[in-house]
This record gives structure tokens, C-alpha cells and sequence, in this order.
């Protein structure tokens, strides 16, 4: 087999095992997740993701979401406030 599609496949692996999430919140209105492993609920103001060990729920107006890469978000709108659940069932 080849060493790089061996390399791809145990990336995705270990992306997928995954135990933590990271979540990064700039001032202008951006946040970023990595890690994300399902988006429970999109509106324009409410989206709920559901990571690692928590589900993330983030309020506020004009919200977009934009994928960039494996498991990997990016939020952005006039943000109010953010909330985590331990429930990985989901807070909707």
C-alpha cells in the first residue's frame, strides 16, 4: 500500500476518535470549531453543533456557518451569546 494514502486513511482515523474539541471566539463577530462532529441545528439565529464531549449552542443574528476542511467550522454574525451542554443528545 502506499505510505501516503496510509497516512490519509490513519489522519481521518484519528480525526474521527477524536476526544476534545477546540473552540476559538475573535472579537469581530468569528468563531471557530475544530473538530465538530455534527451540526444539530442551523437557523439564522441559533446553531447547535454537537462536539467531542459537549454540544455548543451559539445565539445571536445573521448567523452563516462555513465549512473549512475535516470536522472544522467556522461561525459568523452578531453573536450574543454561546452556551455547552454535556448532553451529547442534543438541547434543542
Amino acid at each position: 500500500m502506499n505510505v501516503n494514502k496510509l497516512a490519509k486513511k490513519f489522519d481521518k482515523l484519528k480525526n474521527t476518535t477524536r476526544q476534545h474539541s477546540f473552540i476559538y471566539i475573535s472579537d469581530d463577530g468569528c468563531i471557530d470549531v475544530e473538530y465538530c462532529h455534527k451540526v444539530l441545528k442551523f437557523e439564522k439565529e441559533q446553531i447547535i453543533l454537537q462536539l467531542a464531549k459537549s454540544n455548543l449552542k451559539i445565539i445571536g443574528l445573521e448567523l452563516s456557518m462555513k465549512n473549512y476542511g475535516f470536522m472544522n467550522v467556522k461561525i459568523f454574525g452578531k453573536i450574543h451569546s454561546i452556551e455547552f451542554d454535556d448532553n451529547k443528545e442534543g438541547i434543542i
